[in-house]
């Protein structure tokens, strides 16, 4: 293998997943994976205990936004169109929130369930959607999990270590004639559509595929494709994402596979989205240096603010605290500093906030003047 990036990241205490990881393609396949020292354990707990996924305010999954609710609605009608049968059982795995199998229930879909390992989110499921749910996940799929007519897998293999026991874990909650839907964020495309620097080398995104490299791995595990599609999301308004999505089924036994499926260029791009973002890193760095001699504030716990605490001047800067709206962050400490609500602001020091996101810096901004009403001076990093 070949390495090509090295992330690196300054993670709240007590977080489960590696602070650092290689990210390298294979020679022979030219697959691009994050090489992380995590085991299945710590992924495992991070999702059950960490995940960003439970708040329906801040979190996609759910419908909690507008641009998330169009995302699920569309998905449904594909779904919809693909399988018509109103019975049949169908089970999205990594349903977050519940906002997929709501838009599935309005659809008339009468035989639907949730698997999430999120406690929280299969909660919510369960009362946002009166969908039924269960905790799990691909390699400990609940006993409901079985004879699925569809079994939809949106945004989630990019998050799993052992993507062949994973396939293997769908494959054995199938019927007969059933099949899968997946649907992963489309690597090729990264570079078209980067709104912040290396945001898609993350903690937890360890797959980034093709699709060639999906199809391959499919192939490799005993299905074949019945359609390959990309697709561009808006995640949040404006700010378009990459995708690309899959039906799936077992292929007949015995069929002879022929080579596998080889995206040359695709090597090319990823180093191109690799310099594009090393060059919008540098030129944050630089910007946040003339801030940094007072205290001030950094809003945001994402993975931005992570990347820029490991590889920016921010990483010795003196933070008086980290301000994030999601309630599950709150009481977490980050370098010793404590993650509070944004309400907290109103009563403390009138330091510089540095917003700490490129995805929703304007909407952060208007929530500090228009809703809390603080006069703090304010700096974004686009």
């Amino acid at each position: 293998m070949e390495v090509l990036h090295q992330q690196r990241f300054v993670l709240p205490e007590g977080h489960p997943l590696p602070a650092d990881f290689d990210v390298v393609s294979c020679l022979d396949c030219e697959f691009v994976y994050a090489d992380t020292r995590g085991n299945a354990s710590d992924y495992d707990e991070y999702y059950s205990q960490f995940s960003k996924y439970t708040d329906q305010g801040t979190a996609t999954g759910g419908g909690g936004n507008a641009e998330d609710l169009e995302r699920l609605e569309k998905m449904a009608d594909s779904l919809s169109q693909f399988l018509p049968n109103r019975d049949a059982k169908i089970v999205d795995i990594g349903c977050a929130n519940g906002g997929l199998l709501g838009a599935l229930k309005s659809r008339g879909f009468v035989s639907l369930l949730g698997v999430d390992p999120s406690e929280t989110c299969i909660e919510n499921t369960k009362k946002l959607f009166d969908v039924p749910a269960s905790q799990g996940w691909l390699n400990a799929l609940p006993p409901e999990c079985q004879r699925v007519d569809l079994a939809v897998v949106s945004h989630v293999l990019e998050h799993v270590l052992d993507l062949k026991r994973a396939v293997a874990s769908l494959a054995a909650c199938l019927s007969p004639n059933g099949f899968l839907y997946i649907e992963v964020p489309d690597a090729s495309r990264y570079i078209e559509c980067l709104a912040a620097p290396f945001q898609d080398f993350n903690v937890e995104h360890i797959n980034h595929f093709t699709a060639s490299s999906l199809v391959n791995l499919m192939n490799a595990c005993g299905f074949d494709s019945l359609q390959i599609e990309t697709k561009l999301l808006e995640t949040n308004k404006g700010v378009p994402y990459p995708a690309l999505f899959g039906f799936f089924h077992r292929a007949p036994a015995g069929v002879q596979r022929g080579e596998w499926l080889i995206k040359r260029e695709f090597r090319e791009a990823i180093n191109a989205y690799i310099k594009q973002s090393s060059a919008r890193l540098e030129a944050i760095d630089g910007k946040l240096s003339s801030f940094l001699p007072e205290p001030v504030y950094v809003w945001g716990t994402g993975q931005l603010t992570f990347k820029l605490l490991a590889e920016t001047c921010l990483s010795s800067a003196d933070i008086f605290a980290f301000i994030d709206g999601n309630p599950l962050n709150h009481g977490k400490s980050i370098n010793g500093k404590q993650i509070i609500a944004p309400e907290a602001l109103s009563s403390l020091p009138n330091h510089t906030i540095i917003i700490g996101s490129l995805l929703h810096h304007a909407a952060i901004s208007n929530h500090i003047r228009d809703v809390l009403c603080l006069n703090n001076t304010v700096v974004t990093l686009e």
